[in-house]
């Protein structure tokens, strides 16, 4: 077989995007033929509501016209024997040599883009590669052989992934992500247990390398409602419900400010601060400090 394989992952070409932009002109064509049905003089429905539909036709063939181009390009990823290479979306090259790969993994990632099946290279390190989309000519099956016959690499099933958690903590953790607001309640104790480990993967997680994802510590908050939450050591910000990966000095910083707050909390009280976590992006962190688990369902 080819020792190699190129394919084009696109930057953009959301498909949650295009659904917004069909469901607009959906609802924007719905009111106009309501309009047209309770306001138009009797002689002119007919003919507005004819004129609507192809003009609805043409602005959703428009928004999908520009959604396939977007797909299109050329191949920014290629896959040899000596790594994994591609060009980021300012056509900066990068490389993940083969020395530094342990083993694969092919299948469906939350992470994607799109949902279409991905590899993700297990790097030396304990790191894991950020979930590749596979394209045609890079089908799953091509990739296992090119993996499998040329790099001698053995493939790792999703269910072999650690899905435990390296703490817990009886704190109840609530993400806001419309707002970035985030609310953590418990006892100032169990609050700063927390927040010290936030500071502890600063201090004791490396940076990822380049293409890699950052490496993360779960965190069970158990209290009422128990969810998982990653905290990553990662070179820019990236927040969601489920995770706080930050550079060290962001993560560092929502320690400090956290135990100076707790510091003269008392035994039931609510604290807030902003938490500048990249330019031009500010998240508001609330401490709910409370004297034990008794707490009102209804939550922050």
């Amino acid at each position: 077989m080819d020792a190699s394989l190129s394919w084009h992952v696109p930057h953009r070409a959301d498909p949650a995007v295009l659904r917004v932009r069909l469901a607009q002109v959906g609802l924007a064509s719905l009111v106009a033929a309501l309009i047209l049905l309770v306001a138009a003089p009797p002689g002119w429905r007919g003919v507005g509501l004819a004129g609507l539909i192809p003009l609805a036709v043409l602005m959703a063939f428009r928004h999908w016209q520009k959604h396939q181009r977007q797909l299109e390009g050329t191949p920014n990823l290629r896959l040899d024997a000596q790594g994994l290479h591609w060009l980021d979306a300012s056509g900066t090259p990068h490389t993940i040599a083969r020395h530094q790969v342990q083993a694969f993994r092919i299948g469906r990632d939350a992470h994607t883009l799109r949902p279409v099946p991905a590899l993700t290279l297990l790097l030396s390190g304990g790191f894991e590669s950020q979930p590749i989309e596979l394209h045609p000519p890079a089908t799953p099956e091509a990739v296992r052989e090119l993996l499998g016959s040329v790099w001698g690499l053995a493939e790792r099933r999703d269910d072999e992934r650690p899905r435990g958690y390296d703490l817990a903590v009886d704190v109840y953790s609530e993400c806001h992500l419309e707002q970035a607001q985030w609310h953590f309640e418990g006892t100032a104790e169990a609050l700063r247990a927390l927040f010290a480990e936030f500071a502890a993967v600063a201090r004791e997680l490396p940076l990822p390398p380049p293409g890699a994802r950052p490496l993360a510590r779960t965190i069970l908050a158990r209290r009422r409602c128990p969810m998982r939450l990653a905290v990553g050591h990662a070179p820019s910000a990236d927040l969601t419900d489920e995770q706080v990966f930050a550079p060290g000095e962001v993560l560092c910083g929502i320690a400090r400010q956290a135990h100076e707050l707790l510091a003269t909390a008392q035994a039931a009280c609510d604290r807030q601060w902003d938490v500048r976590v990249a330019p031009g992006e500010v998240w508001t962190f609330h401490l709910h400090v409370r004297p034990d688990a008794a707490r009102d369902p209804s939550g922050p």
